[in-house]
């Protein structure tokens, strides 16, 4: 008997990307029957069952399974770029794969405020193929997040600025410390009031931290998207 190669095992995320390459009726034979091999070995099936039952000889499914075993399931799926051929995806699918990050789920129909990996997967695959994508429509989470790292985009992070839109801020800033300084002076080290002189005007101070009556129930500026310079949506504070 030959020896036996052990089992391997899929994260849920990458069985569902597998049953997916196995449903898509627009991407080549040959990834299809990657996909099923990787599944059915998954399960334990053997590798001169997966033979017969994928229709290939057992040199193939030992060169997929070890592929898998050396890079992951896109490595097993897709052949590397040769000389003279063209890339996997492109430079154009990148572009429009980080151009979707860089809008807000919620101005594409989505309740989401931002993406997560899981989300924007989802609407890659959808709306890939009627956008001239076709092997985008069955990217996995993997290379996507892969393509956003090599392009230092985080669409799932909000960065907080405080922006300074009142021209007279550093005069009042100046007046509130002067107040709570003459303030301080009137009481003693024991923390007591010292009374007012009689010829003295007395002078009755209110703090407050919250307006009463007000709250905040949307953004009054508009979110910065990422680009070149913010990598993440960054959003005023206030």
């Amino acid at each position: 008997m030959g020896r036996k190669t052990g089992t391997i095992t899929l994260t849920e995320d990458q069985r569902s990307y597998l049953e997916l390459q196995t449903r898509a009726r627009t991407i080549q034979a040959q990834t299809v029957c990657r996909a099923r091999i990787l599944l059915l070995r998954a399960d334990g099936v053997s590798i001169d069952d997966i033979a017969d039952k994928v229709g290939i000889n057992r040199c193939s499914v030992m060169l997929c399974l070890n592929k898998f075993k050396e890079g992951g399931v896109e490595n097993a799926l897709f052949d590397a770029p040769g000389r003279g051929r063209n890339a996997e995806i492109t430079d154009d699918e990148k572009a429009w794969i980080i151009n979707i990050a860089c809008q807000k789920p919620v101005d594409l129909g989505y309740s989401a405020e931002v993406w997560t990996r899981a989300l924007l997967t989802k609407h890659i695959n959808k709306f890939a193929e009627e956008e001239g994508h076709t092997r985008l429509s069955t990217i996995s989470q993997s290379k996507v997040r892969t393509i956003l790292k090599e392009a230092d985009i985080k669409p799932n992070k909000i960065t907080y600025y405080c922006e300074n839109r009142d021209p007279d801020f550093d005069e009042k800033m100046h007046n509130v410390l002067l107040v709570y300084k003459q303030l301080s002076l009137q009481f003693d080290e024991n923390g007591q009031l010292i009374p007012f002189s009689e010829d003295d005007q007395v002078v009755h101070v209110l703090s407050y931290d919250e307006k009463p009556g007000i709250q905040a129930i949307a953004n009054t500026s508009e979110d910065l998207m990422p680009d070149e310079n913010h990598k993440t949506i960054s959003r005023d504070y206030e």
